[in-house]
């Protein structure tokens, strides 16, 4: 059965089920790569104006840190690490604090959405109300 789908509708899916999956399950590692995955296709779509951009640059300017450095050994290190194999140097195991990270990348998400459509996904309010009780 086919379905057409459109990439800021799956996006918004990816983002309630990442929701879903932290508050629910206390299941992080698929939240952290279903909300990176969000982010990023949202990210794409606004440029210059998306949540990770927006820390990139705060970052870059105010600590006088390379772009890549804090793109990618700060801000998405675990959501890669989660994602991709790499080379046979980089370490079977990492530390994260999971949590930490889920949040951070279904609020960049959900950041990302409400800036591209002007919308939250169906589970964003829950979220955000969930973040008021537990952090």
């Amino acid at each position: 059965m086919s379905h057409t789908v459109g990439k800021v509708e799956a996006a918004s899916h990816q983002l309630d089920w990442a929701i879903r999956l932290l508050i629910d399950y206390d299941a992080p590692i698929p939240a952290i790569t279903l909300a990176g995955a969000a982010e990023e296709i949202l990210g794409k779509a606004l440029g210059n104006i998306s949540a990770h951009e927006k820390l990139v640059q705060t970052f870059t300017s105010s600590h006088e840190l390379d772009r890549n450095i804090v793109s990618q050994q700060h801000l998405n290190k675990a959501r890669n690490w989660l994602k991709h194999w790499t080379s046979t140097s980089e370490p079977e195991y990492e530390t994260f604090d999971l949590l930490n990270e889920a949040v951070q990348g279904i609020a960049r998400g959900l950041s990302n959405l409400a800036a591209y459509k002007r919308s939250l996904p169906s589970e964003g309010p829950r979220f955000i109300e969930w973040l008021k009780n537990n952090q």
